[in-house]
């Protein structure tokens, strides 16, 4: 349940690792309509936490070959990403950031704000509000576009076999005894012993 990025990275990797191809993807919507619409385009790999870390490193080798793989211009930009400290409280947490990720190996750094400036010439590290104190750098982190994410993960997975059904929004569950038998959907019923739920913000309301 749920075309977005998430739902359809899922439908084409399980297809593609895992030869599965009785897949369907239902989306209320469209595909990539909903919290990938809404997405920054920042890629990053610093949130931090020592669980987090595996993922994002994760990530950040997925995106790197992903327009090749998915052989759709996904426009993976790895121009850096540059999170700006105006306050004493902001630097002490990005300070905290840094510290954090090299104990697990992540590279990111916190910089001056000359070096701020040295890097984006553009920037009035003096104001017009809040002076600029320094940033948190991630050289190897970019931009990329999340609706040609949805868009590629969508043809890939089209391709292997994996049926996306749009305008089809999930009005329930059916479960007999503990176990799923399917979904019951505005186009009518789908048979599944398996469902996911990928729906990012509506997840509480499909859930129940």
């Amino acid at each position: 349940i749920g075309a977005g990025g998430h739902g359809l990275a899922t439908a084409y990797y399980m297809a593609k690792e895992h030869g599965m191809r009785n897949i369907a993807v239902v989306e209320r919507g469209w595909l990539g309509g909903g919290n990938t619409a809404r997405n920054t385009t920042i890629v990053r790999s610093n949130y931090m936490m020592p669980e987090n870390a595996p993922f994002y490193e994760h990530s950040m080798d997925l995106w790197r070959g992903m327009s090749h793989e998915l052989n759709y211009n996904v426009m993976f930009s790895p121009r850096g990403v540059m999170m700006l400290a105006q306050t004493h409280h902001e630097v002490r947490g990005y300070l905290r950031t840094q510290h954090a990720n090299a104990l697990q190996g992540v590279a990111t750094e916190f910089i001056s704000r000359e070096r701020v400036k040295e890097l984006c010439p553009i920037l009035n590290i003096d104001g017009p509000r809040y002076p600029v104190l320094g940033a948190l750098w991630q050289a190897r982190g970019g931009t990329g576009r999340h609706d040609a994410v949805a868009w590629g993960y969508a043809r890939a997975a089209d391709a292997l076999g994996v049926d996306i059904v749009q305008n089809c929004e999930v009005t329930g569950f059916r479960i007999e005894n503990g176990r799923i038998l399917g979904v019951e959907t505005s186009r009518g019923y789908i048979a599944a012993t398996k469902v996911g739920v990928a729906v990012a913000g509506s997840s509480s309301r499909v859930m129940a």
